[in-house]
């Protein structure tokens, strides 16, 4: 309520942030952030997840525990560890340098990169558990149909496994991306102050007693993140995923 109240009635307060360069860029790096990390998840989880499937129970079991380690370690730790590889005398500067490949230190920390690669380490678990209590609910006799019938791997992917995994690459997307459009201490850390996404923005507004524009950048947040969320679940609709060899 504050957002059309304070300090005066009317949305004085959407038309100062819609007004603002400066808000439009907050609002594309924070969206730019979230749907990478997105894809970073689901490009190193789904190997991951695929893999684990294909292991004996025991197996399975100890590398699905092995791959949520990262969620035993408090953020804060983590994020120190990250400044720690990644600063200018860190491990990889270091790394690089003692074997030739760099003169000078990269800029590893304190920008979008550094972003990015902390998110995808702190989301990647969840999206790997989502993606692997799909794979192993695919029936493996529609797979192995398909390829005696004569379907090539890829035909067999794209056709038949990709599909019945579909449920679980949604929700796994979808969990990812609506975290990361909230995560606040993990762009203020690594970011270094240069790359402010909204719940920064937000955060630095109610520093400042400014209750009814850190309001109204709250709502738009979750507006655009219900928007995202609407528009990924058309585009991929569940109900025309194929289950059991017939579309539901």
């Amino acid at each position: 309520m504050r957002s059309v109240s304070d300090p005066a009635p009317g949305i004085s307060n959407y038309v100062e942030i819609f007004s603002s360069r400066a808000f439009r860029n907050i609002l594309r790096l924070t969206v730019e952030v979230s749907l990478l990390t997105t894809v970073g998840c689901l490009v190193l989880g789904f190997p991951v997840a695929w893999y684990i499937t294909t292991l004996e129970k025991r197996r399975a079991q100890l590398f699905l525990v092995l791959s949520t380690a990262p969620l035993w370690v408090a953020i804060l730790a983590r994020l120190y560890a990250w400044t720690v590889i990644l600063g200018r005398r860190g491990l990889i500067n270091d790394s690089l340098a003692a074997i030739g490949l760099v003169q000078e230190p990269l800029e590893l920390l304190f920008n979008t990169r550094a972003i990015l690669i902390g998110m995808i380490h702190v989301m990647l678990p969840f999206m790997i558990l989502v993606l692997y209590s799909s794979m192993s609910g695919v029936d493996e006799s529609l797979v192995e149909s398909a390829d005696s019938l004569g379907a090539r791997p890829r035909q067999t992917f794209v056709r038949i496994y990709l599909p019945l995994i579909s449920p679980g690459l949604i929700a796994g997307s979808l969990l990812v991306l609506i975290m990361s459009m909230g995560f606040f201490i993990l762009p203020a850390v690594l970011g270094g102050g240069g790359d402010i996404t909204i719940p920064i923005y937000v955060q630095t507004q109610i520093r400042l007693f400014k209750w009814g524009i850190a309001s109204a950048m709250s709502m738009i947040l979750l507006i655009v993140t219900l928007a995202l969320f609407a528009l990924l679940t058309k585009v991929f609709d569940p109900k025309s995923v194929v289950v059991g060899g017939s579309r539901r």
